[in-house]
């Protein structure tokens, strides 16, 4: 499999992740209510992403591709699940 996809795939999957914990985080169903929290997480699954890249592609990326095959379907994919739970829980 080509390297983008691999990493896509596992930065929609990221995103997921982190935006479920973000949304549990943002409405509260933990005992502590703060969306600070949902941001430092995916801060910190961000991060995470971008040391697994390093990780998985057998060349070197520059950063745009970084940014185009790991932040950005990431965010993306965060910020939809974040604001689903947020708003429909």
């Amino acid at each position: 499999m080509d390297d983008t996809v691999k990493l896509t795939s596992i930065n929609v999957v990221l995103g997921i992740i982190a935006g479920v914990l973000s949304g549990i985080f943002t409405i509260g169903m933990l005992g502590i209510k703060n969306d600070m929290i949902g941001l430092l997480i995916a801060i910190i699954f961000v991060y995470a992403s971008l040391k697994i890249a390093d990780m998985i592609s057998t060349e070197d990326l520059d950063r745009s591709q970084k940014i185009w095959d790991c932040v950005l379907p990431f965010f993306f994919t965060w910020v939809i699940v974040w604001i689903l739970l947020a708003n429909y829980l």
